[in-house]
């Protein structure tokens, strides 16, 4: 019977101490926040999203003579005025290079449970190098006893209207912070446009590059192009109808303008490798390549896209992006081009052109055939 009763105390000891350690951080859960803000070339946008029980302990809105659950239109831009901007004019401020910006509530909405307050601060000027920008956040710390967390984001994006919430949905922030009650003040800083647009170029550039470098599908069409005994001017003829192609459909791509099943076109752009290879072996005289090289350019062109996607969301400046991307692009063909070129030279000096053509392309079809095999029944047999 002790043993029993000892054993009945123990249990209700464990079970009050477990909920003494997990109430805390329950509460401070509930006091969880976010806002996200999009900095464009002379405004900023945002949006700052609180839980139900969070919101109603803004200062004014257990006092709104209103049901919150149905509220209509003119409710919301009441509450906007009379209770959210008199708030926020208090406890949020934003300043570039030491000069104030006034936050104006452009309107309130609910998303299911969840708040919305969406702000504007406009005609900013980022006229510095680098500009110094400030926020101070001070909601809500005074009404839950200092126990409000908020996670801030930042979006780079010249978005100005509904089009910035596909951003905030769509893109990675380019910045994080957390506010709470012993960080309050979030600074950065934000590139001119001038320094930021040659930012930009440099960066897709550099992607582009990187892109034909580690893409040994591209590099071994390239190689399979030229490896027949081309003359420079021919290789220049055939490499200048393949990036006339694929110009055309990346950047129809990367403005959505025209879309393909991700699948599909790595499984053609494998076809095409075994393609070009195959005539390599099997034809006599091969004529037109340029034509067929501008044909499976189209396809490599949506290649590059998939790539370049998750890297131009909600990006400023898209046409430069895709064009500074294509552009590194050529820059890694040229590079490929000026290794393979004088090899290919080389090998002709001790071996038959119609031997290298024919053990290079038979390297070349089987590792294509590989990855066509792979992309078509999602597999991998090959690392690479």
């Amino acid at each position: 019977m002790p043993v029993q009763w000892f054993r009945k105390l123990a249990s209700l000891f464990l079970i009050a101490l477990s909920l003494f350690m997990v109430t805390p951080v329950f509460a401070h859960e509930l006091n969880m926040g976010g806002s996200k803000w999009s900095i464009g070339k002379d405004h900023i946008l945002s949006t700052i999203e609180l839980g139900p029980s969070l919101f109603q302990q803004i200062r004014g809105i257990k006092e709104f003579s209103h049901d919150l659950d149905s509220l209509t239109d003119e409710q919301l831009r009441e509450m906007a005025t009379g209770i959210i901007q008199p708030y926020i004019n208090e406890k949020l401020s934003v300043s570039v290079n030491d000069r104030s910006y006034p936050l104006m509530v452009d309107r309130i909405e609910r998303e299911g449970t969840l708040w919305k307050i969406w702000l504007r601060v406009n005609d900013i000027n980022f006229d510095w190098q680098d500009n110094k920008v400030k926020i101070d956040y001070r909601l809500l710390f005074e009404e839950t006893k200092n126990d409000h967390v908020n996670i801030g984001l930042i979006y780079f994006s010249d978005a100005n209207d509904d089009s910035v919430q596909k951003v905030f949905d769509y893109s990675q922030p380019d910045l994080q912070y957390t506010f709470d009650s012993n960080n309050t003040v979030w600074e950065f800083s934000v590139k001119s446009k001038a320094a930021a647009l040659w930012s930009s170029i440099y960066t897709f550039l550099l992607l582009g590059i990187k892109h034909i470098l580690i893409g040994y599908d591209h590099i071994l069409f390239l190689v399979a192009l030229i490896v027949i005994g081309l003359s420079t001017r021919e290789a220049i003829k055939i490499i200048t109808s393949f990036t006339v192609a694929h110009s055309i459909t990346l950047l129809l791509a990367a403005m959505q303008i025209v879309t393909l099943n991700s699948k599909f076109v790595e499984s053609v752009i494998a076809l095409s490798i075994c393609y070009v290879a195959l005539e390599n072996l099997l034809a006599k005289q091969i004529n037109y390549r340029w034509l067929a090289t501008f044909i499976f350019g189209l396809i490599h062109g949506f290649g590059f896209a998939s790539v370049l996607q998750e890297f131009i969301a909600g990006k400023t400046n898209l046409v430069l992006s895709v064009v500074s991307f294509n552009v590194g692009v050529e820059l890694g063909q040229l590079m490929v081009l000026l290794i393979i070129l004088p090899v290919l030279q080389l090998m002709r000096k001790k071996l038959d052109l119609r031997r290298i053509t024919i053990i290079a392309s038979a390297v070349i079809f089987v590792l294509g055939l590989i990855w066509l095999v792979e992309r078509v029944f999602n597999l991998q047999l090959v690392p690479f």
